[in-house]
């Protein structure tokens, strides 16, 4: 019986300390996407820079606002460093940025402009 309660002790501690490693390396890709466009930003996709697949709009049936930001939170479990990014507006205009320099573990911001006739992107 002794035993049994020290290898649920131990057991517990590994659990703890996984989980603890995750929250540690969680995040390091999150940033907030600002909407400064005069539409509302109506899909947002996050992919690998290597990748040609854009995987699933983010936002789900949200929008942005003009001139209102979002947390943009998701899984980096594969550890990737250069990120593509593609936007759709209200207007019906899809953006892709695809150029392998979108290093979002050095990003907290991407903000979103349309100048009347091309989308735009900054970060910072």
């Amino acid at each position: 019986m002794k035993w049994t309660k020290q290898l649920v002790v131990v057991v517990l501690a590994c659990v703890v300390v996984m989980s603890l490693q995750g929250v540690v390396s969680a995040g390091k890709q999150d940033f907030t996407l600002v909407n400064k466009s005069p539409f509302k930003i109506v899909g947002f996709w996050v992919a690998p820079a290597d990748s040609d697949n854009w995987e699933e709009n983010i936002l789900e049936g949200m929008a942005v606002g003009s001139n209102e930001s979002i947390d943009i939170t998701f899984d980096n479990s594969n550890n990737v460093t250069w990120w593509n990014f593609r936007i759709k507006d209200s207007s019906g205009k899809t953006w892709n940025w695809e150029k392998k320099k979108y290093n979002l573990t050095q990003i907290s911001e991407l903000t979103y402009y349309y100048n009347g006739s091309l989308g735009s992107i900054r970060y910072k």
